[in-house]
């Protein structure tokens, strides 16, 4: 699990007059609204006595902490004290939690955990063009799976794995074949083919699959012959190693819109959308989990432990590009964590960390050496 990335952490409108506790990266934060409607996410424990603030109110804009009333606002700084201190609306500096950068896009809400300075920042990417057209049914699955994150984002970039594990499609011819589209260090995009019935692989039907490690993001478009595209997006949010938050956008056209042949196919109906919202939160995704909970090793193997084939090339990149990512911007050690987190509490780091280091309560979460800090130090 890394930090300076974003990460989808909660459907917008369930944001609301209540503060919202969700987990990432082994570790909690609170959610809460101000006065003007912004989202706001701090990390969830109070620094006066560790009391988790997402069990508070809201009060006046800010986050109220449930056992002595300490009131944060969404910049992390306590701005009243109501016993304990001669002046309680003025607090001391150290009064303070960590606060992450918020942005709201497709519906969800995203928090970036990490201390990366806004000017060096990425954006959230804009993987759903449609999703503002006002030209696309739109709905979002969440769901929790007690699976690797990583093992998630290769599953939905692993197009051969659909005619087997998923009911709807194991009538499909079995082969696919990989055409590549674009590939940097953050992002891969290619033409998952289908194979006809005389093994022929189709320009027009098969799966167009996108993945940006920022935000951990996958997108699939769905394209059959003579019926509307199906668009399946799915954030991969890391609770810990081993558990997984997955916010998936579903989108389909109202209109009749292009096929990838160039000929125009109907638009779906509410009803078509609806069934295939339902289909995937109730069938597929449990179809998937059903493999995936037993599939060892638990994390994301190493390559030359695994047989890989040509279709296996999307995966295999969605993996590479993630760990590459995590290794240059730091990866927590959850074996250093656990073994402090029942006498400790600690943070992810965030932007305050790095322009004022000095006077923080908590500490940081520990980070893994990376690789290039360990061959120095061998070499010393």
């Amino acid at each position: 699990m890394f930090i300076n990335n974003w990460y989808a952490a909660a459907v917008a409108n369930e944001i609301g007059d209540r503060p919202k506790r969700v987990r990432i990266l082994a570790h909690d934060f609170v959610l809460f609204r101000d006065e003007t409607g912004a989202a706001h996410c701090l990390s969830d424990f109070c620094c006066h006595r560790g009391a988790s603030l997402s069990q508070g109110v809201c009060s006046k804009g800010n986050i109220e902490c449930p056992q002595h009333g300490w009131q944060f606002n969404g910049a992390g700084q306590c701005t009243l004290i109501p016993a304990g201190i001669k002046t309680p609306t003025e607090p001391p500096k150290r009064a303070r939690v960590p606060s992450y950068p918020v942005e709201e896009k497709y519906g969800l809400v995203f928090v970036f955990l990490g201390d990366m300075a806004e000017a060096e920042r990425p954006a959230v990417p804009d993987i759903m063009p449609e999703w503002d057209s006002g030209e696309w049914h739109k709905d979002v699955i969440t769901r929790h799976k007690d699976v690797n994150y990583i093992r998630m984002c290769e599953n939905y970039n692993d197009p051969c794995h659909v005619h087997y594990i998923h009911e709807f499609a194991k009538w499909l011819p079995k082969g696919v074949t990989i055409i590549d589209h674009e590939l940097t260090d953050r992002y891969v995009k290619a033409w998952h083919a289908a194979w006809d019935a005389k093994g022929k692989h189709s320009e027009s039907s098969g799966l167009m699959m996108e993945y940006h490690v920022i935000s951990c993001v996958s997108r699939n478009t769905n394209y059959q012959p003579d019926y509307p595209p199906q668009i399946v997006t799915a954030y991969t949010t890391p609770i810990d190693d081993g558990n997984t938050m997955i916010h998936m956008v579903i989108l389909m056209p109202k209109e009749e819109v292009m096929a990838l042949d160039g000929s125009t196919v109907r638009g779906a109906t509410a009803e078509e959308h609806k069934a295939m919202v339902d289909m995937t939160r109730d069938v597929v995704m449990d179809e998937d989990y059903v493999v995936l909970k037993n599939a060892r090793p638990l994390l994301p193997a190493a390559t030359t432990e695994e047989l890989l084939v040509d279709t296996d090339r999307t995966l295999v990149q969605v993996r590479k590009m993630t760990l590459d990512y995590g290794e240059q911007q730091g990866v927590i050690d959850t074996r250093a964590l656990h073994a402090i987190q029942d006498a400790h509490i600690t943070v992810i780091p965030c932007p305050g960390h790095k322009t004022d280091p000095k006077g923080w309560v908590h500490k940081i979460a520990p980070l893994a050496k990376n690789k290039a800090e360990s061959t120095l130090k061998a070499a010393s």
